[in-house]
Formats: structure tokens, sequence, C-alpha cells
């Protein structure tokens, strides 16, 4: 920190002096003749103390809008929780499932029977003819297919896993959602980290401004100081407005995945900590993942297709009953009624349902691959992770114990020879750089760790 006192005595500036209007610094002749003013609020405390009333008005009404505008806290957990809840995508995935569902209630119903109304055996001058002489029938006619009860039995047991794989699909997308609000609100909380930090870089170099503008006065330091230190600040102020625009629009993002307004402001409250519980099991973490679970699940159903497939081998029937009414009143009415079966066992016929299973065996394969790659991926990948976050860790705990705190103490020590006239403001601010920018790497180093460890959640799906 800065001590003013000390300055001035190494300046040989007596101390300040107080008057009814402000402070005076009145220099010896063998310095200046200039004089500084720093004036003091005495009208206002003054105001201050005879309208304490109305004081404590505005003071109450500020406190009662603060409360009306508290901001609601939330944490990473509460995040999922809503997302789980309001995000549309998931919803959708919920109505494809009971529609998947609700054909299942249909898969044992029959096909719909046949009906039809004709002639029977009736000449083409059938009605050119007297009555009693007329030949042939008018026919009705009733069809009905009665399917087999196994190939129902298959398609209900089909159609029933098929919401299964639409779930899993689900749980899989909410790992993604999830995965992209980690990385949101990890990027803001490290984000309102480096706001501090530029807030307290700001503090340093307004005090060394305020000490070359001291200096200047009693010509200890130039203008181009005073004007190169108004321009590091003026620098850390952008990168602090890019720094709360960044916060801002990840909460848009955020707000967006809980499906509410956007601009919802609230405040994040998760620590910033390095316990990444890595597992150790990563095999069985793998096996637990949705979308494991999901390929699991497809080859479930194929099986269960198969099973479709193999009840065409069996036969199906066909009932069909025929009523003809005869033209002339000679001849009687008349009915047929015959059954019918399919014998799919025929060679010609054979070969639709062999090379449907062939195909679907072939299917069944090619998802087994699917998996057995996605694992061997999957597995590369986290322990790479585990590596790469163990390696960051040490990093940043280096970067917290040993190179900003040595940095900082140089900094005083440089500060400290600065304020007893024996180093230049130049040596000063080449310090101070050096702190600042092992800062930003620390954060960057920051952000690439929670970007990781956002990775690495994403493929063990917690």
């Amino acid at each position: 920190m800065l001590n003013i006192n000390k300055i001035e005595n190494n300046l040989g500036v007596s101390p300040f002096q107080k008057n009814g209007v402000g402070l005076y610094i009145h220099t010896p002749a063998g310095l200046s003749h200039r004089q500084v003013s720093i004036p003091i609020p005495n009208a206002t405390a003054t105001w201050a103390k005879t309208n304490q009333k109305l004081v404590l008005i505005w003071l109450l009404i500020l406190i009662g809008n603060l409360n009306l505008k508290a901001q609601e806290t939330l944490t990473l957990d509460t995040i999922f929780n809503r997302i789980a809840k309001s995000n549309p995508a998931l919803k959708m995935y919920d109505q494809k499932a009971k529609s998947e569902d609700a054909q299942t209630e249909g898969a044992k119903a029959w096909k719909a029977p046949m009906f039809g109304v004709g002639t029977f055996m009736m000449p083409y001058n059938n009605f050119a003819q007297a009555a009693n002489m007329r030949d042939g029938s008018f026919m009705l006619t009733a069809e009905q297919a009665i399917p087999n009860k196994s190939n129902l039995n298959a398609n209900q047991d089909y159609l029933a896993a098929q919401s299964a794989i639409t779930l899993f699909a689900k749980a899989e997308n909410f790992n993604q959602l999830k995965a992209f609000a980690r990385m949101y609100f990890y990027e803001a909380l490290v984000e309102q980290k480096k706001l501090n930090y530029i807030q307290k870089n700001i503090d340093v170099l307004s005090n060394l401004k305020k000490l070359a503008e001291i200096r200047y006065t009693y010509n200890k330091a130039g203008l181009s100081q005073i004007y190169s230190l108004e321009a590091k600040m003026a620098s850390l102020k952008n990168t602090q407005s890019s720094a709360t625009a960044n916060i801002k629009i990840n909460k848009i993002r955020l707000n967006v995945l809980m499906n509410r307004p956007a601009n919802t402001d609230f405040i994040l409250n998760t620590p910033l900590t390095y316990d990444g519980n890595l597992v150790k099991d990563v095999d069985q973490r793998i096996a637990e993942r949705s979308n494991i679970k999901q390929y699991d699940a497809m080859l479930k159903s194929n099986v269960l297709a198969s099973k479709i497939i193999a009840t065409e081998t069996k036969p199906e029937f066909n009932v069909a009953f025929n009523h003809m009414i005869a033209y002339n009143n000679i001849m009687p009415n008349q009915f047929s009624l015959m059954v019918g079966v399919g014998i799919p066992l025929v060679p010609w016929a054979a070969k639709g349902y062999k090379s449907k299973l062939k195909a679907n065996q072939l299917e069944s394969l090619a998802i087994q691959q699917e998996k057995a790659d996605l694992i061997n991926n999957l597995t590369g990948e986290i322990l790479a992770q585990q590596q790469r976050l163990n390696n960051l860790k040490l990093e940043l705990e280096n970067f917290e114990q040993k190179i900003i705190p040595s940095l900082q103490k140089s900094y005083e020590v440089m500060l400290l020879s600065y304020q007893e006239n024996k180093e230049e403001i130049n040596n000063v601010l080449d310090s101070w750089i050096e702190i600042n920018n092992s800062e930003l790497e620390y954060l960057e180093l920051l952000n690439t760790y929670y970007q990781t460890y956002t990775a690495y959640e994403k493929n063990l799906e917690r």
C-alpha cells in the first residue's frame, strides 16, 4: 500500500494543514511555491446533519427498492434441475416416448374385415330375359384375416421397447445440456474472478497515479508517467467492460437453457475448487452412460424385430363368407364359406424373411461395433482428461502458492523503494506488469481447467 506520509517526508513536504475549506499542502521555498487544494465535503456533512429525517426516509426507500430487486442466487445443481424440468428439447422426448407407448396399446389389433357386394355367374344379357329365366345371383361377401398369435405378441414386445430408446436419447441430450450449462457457468465465474483482479489493479494504478501527481507537483515526476498510468487504467477498464459483458452473455445462455426470460439476472453461487472428484473405475462409469444403454436398447429392439420376422414362417389364416341371392324365383339362395391358410415355407416366399433376418443380424453387428468404438474412445478421452486435470491442478497451485505471491512481494519491495526515492516509477510499472500478466495467465489456466473438467464430466455423464 502507498504510504503518503512517508512520501511527503521523503520529499520534504510539511504535514497537511487543515482550515475550514479543505486541506493545504505547503511546500518549502526550496522546492516550489505551488499549492495543492484537496476539498473536504464539510458542507455536505452539515446538510446531512440538519436534515436527518429526510436522509433517513431516503435510506428506507433505497433499502426497500433493494429488497424488491433482490437477485436470485443459483447453484449449478439448481440450474441442472431447472433445465430438466423446463427445457423444451427434453419435453419433446417425453411426448415422443408417450407416443410410442400409445402404439403398444394397439399392437395386438387385427386387420379390419373386408365387405363387398357384386354379382355371381350372371350373363351379360341377363336382365333382357324374363324374371323367371334369369341366371346368376346378387352376392354379398365378408372376409377376415386371422393373424398368428405369436406375431401379435412379438409386435407388441417390439413396440414396447421403442420408448426405452427414446428415453435414453433424452438422457444423453440432457447430458449435452448439462455440459453447456457447466461451460457457461464456469466461464461466468472465472470472469467474475477476473473482475476482482482488474479492480485491484485499477486501484493500484490509481494510487500510483496519485503518487506521480504529487511528485510532479514537486518536479519529481514527468507528465509522461502520469499519462502512461492513465492509459493503462483505461486499458484495464476496457478489459473490465469486456468481462462484465461476458458474464451477462453467459447468464443469458443459462436462462435460455432453463427456458425463462433471457435477461433475468441472478447471482452465481458455486465456489471454484480443484477437487475434480476423479473416478477410479472408468469402465463402470462408461457402462452406466445413457448412450451406451441406448445401444443396448437398440440391440434388444433388433432381437425383438428378428422375432417378428421369424413369425413370418408360421401360417396365417383367412376366413371368407359369401351369400348369393338368385335373380329368379326358381333357383334357391346360396352361400359359400372358405378358410384359407398361407404357407410361407415355399422357396419363393422364404427368400423374403430370410433376407430380412440376415439384414437384421448385420445391423446388430454394426451397432455392436459402434458401441465398442464409443467405449474405446471414451476410455481414452477420460484417462487423458484425468491426467490433464491433475497437471492443471499442480500448475494452478504453483501460481497461487509461489508465482503470484513472489511477484507480489517483488512489487511491494519495488514500491517501497520508489516511496523512498530509490527507484523510478517505470521499474514499479514493470513489476506491476509482471503481476498483471501472471494473474491473466492464471485466469486463462483456470478457465482451461474448468473447460477440461466440463468435458470430463460430460464423458462420465455426471
